[in-house]
């Protein structure tokens, strides 16, 4: 594995994580963002809608437009893996 897919799998599980600990309604993606790029990560739209679309894809995340603004919210699956009682190669949850 190289450094860009490392980073790509901490910034997933700081995704996972920071979802986890939102209310059930998620979060909007440019406050997501905001909070990826405060804990020191890549977070560029590209990269950011990037990660979201596998997390989607995987069925960690749901994703929904509320009055024209990108809402993400974790799913049940994306819990398990957000607390580390579901493995899920591409996600690395790292310890707080």
């Amino acid at each position: 594995m190289n450094l860009i897919e490392a980073q790509a799998q901490h910034r997933r599980g700081r995704m996972l994580t920071i979802l986890a600990d939102s209310n059930a309604q998620g979060c909007n993606v440019p406050l997501l963002r905001t909070m990826v790029r405060g804990f020191g990560y890549k977070a560029d739209s590209d990269t950011v809608e990037i990660d979201l679309a596998w997390l989607e894809r995987q069925g960690l995340i749901e994703r929904r437009s509320v009055a024209g603004v990108q809402m993400v919210a974790i799913t049940a699956r994306g819990r398990d893996v957000a607390s580390r009682d579901l493995d899920m190669p591409g996600v690395e949850i790292l310890e707080e």
